[in-house]
């Protein structure tokens, strides 16, 4: 189950950077551009340990403990999604 769950999350932070990337490219300059930049790097930084933690636990032995990290990890893919959703209707009114 732990699997499924950190992999669903892997996939969910892959779109969520092809998502940021897409987002950068309508992001006009000034304040909301830096502040753009900053948040891909972070969410490309965050989808490359959600991959370094899958490969890490693959051999691991399911645990309450790992169940509940990829949850957490899942949940956290999810709500990047939904801050980019929320900055995408923010440019979109600009």
């Amino acid at each position: 189950m732990k699997k499924v769950l950190l992999a669903l999350g892997l996939l969910v932070m892959i779109g969520n950077v092809l998502y940021g990337f897409r987002l950068k490219r309508a992001i006009p300059g000034g304040v909301i551009g830096e502040r753009g930049n900053q948040m891909l790097f972070f969410i490309v930084f965050f989808a490359l340990a959600y991959l370094g933690v899958l490969l890490l636990t693959w051999q691991e032995p399911s645990s309450l403990l790992l169940l509940l990290l990829s949850l957490i990890l899942l949940l956290g893919a999810v709500f990047v999604y939904l801050v980019l959703r929320l900055l995408d209707a923010i440019v979109a009114s600009l």
